[in-house]
Parts: C-alpha cells; sequence; structure tokens
C-alpha cells in the first residue's frame, strides 16, 4: 500500500520549515552584528586608554627633560634623575595595573555579550 502525500498539506509543512528557518536566521545575524559591535567596542576602550596612557608618558618626559635642563651641578641632576625615574616607574606600574582592571572589565563584558548573543541566536533553534 502507498501512502498518498498531499502535496498542499507538505507545501504548507516546507512554508512553516522555511519561515521558521529564516527567522532563526535573522536572528543569528542580528546576534552576531551585536557581539561584533560590543568588540569594536571593547577594542576601542582598550585603545584609548592605551593612547592616554602614551600621551601622558610622553608629556612627563618632557617635563622630565625639562627639569634636567634646569639643574646646576651633577648632584642635583642626579637628585632630579632620580626622582624622575622613580616617578617615572610608579606611573607605568599604575597604569598596569589600570589597564589590566580595564581589561579585566571589558573582556568580562564582551563574554557576557557573546554569551547574550548565543542565547538569542540558539534558544529557539534546537
Amino acid at each position: 500500500m502507498t501512502k498518498k502525500i498531499d502535496a498542499t498539506e507538505t507545501m504548507a509543512q516546507s512554508k512553516e520549515y522555511m519561515t521558521k528557518h529564516i527567522a532563526n536566521s535573522e536572528k543569528l545575524v542580528e546576534s552576531v552584528i551585536e557581539f561584533n559591535a560590543a568588540m569594536f567596542k571593547s577594542g576601542e576602550t582598550l585603545a584609548k586608554k592605551a593612547y592616554d596612557n602614551y600621551i601622558s608618558n610622553v608629556a612627563a618626559s618632557f617635563d622630565g627633560i625639562k627639569a634636567l635642563n634646569k639643574t646646576g651641578d651633577m648632584s642635583e641632576f642626579y637628585k632630579v634623575a632620580t626622582s624622575n625615574l622613580t616617578s617615572a616607574a610608579e606611573r607605568v606600574s599604575d597604569q598596569t595595573k589600570e589597564f589590566s582592571e580595564l581589561a579585566s572589565k571589558v573582556l568580562k563584558d564582551t563574554g557576557e555579550a557573546g554569551r547574550q548573543a548565543y542565547s538569542k541566536s540558539f534558544s529557539g533553534n534546537l
């Protein structure tokens, strides 16, 4: 016995299947766009922090050189140079700590954006 295929029912099932998968594809694309935006924002945040640190360090270097140029003898030069090195080391240490903390926060936020994108994309697909 051969089962008769109902063309109308098959077409309706195909249409429902395609409609569902088109909607799922749209959700996936939207999620990828949102995740990419979060990634770019994270990169921009870290790049801005690194650039701000660079500008701060260049300005401090020029200030240090100006201070060295104003010294009158070797002992004063040594004192200013030592002070410059100490403050530079402290500044770099602080900047490294701040950058690390920012990177951790940014990675956590980006990871959360990725988790949300994954949940949104695949919540009803299985």
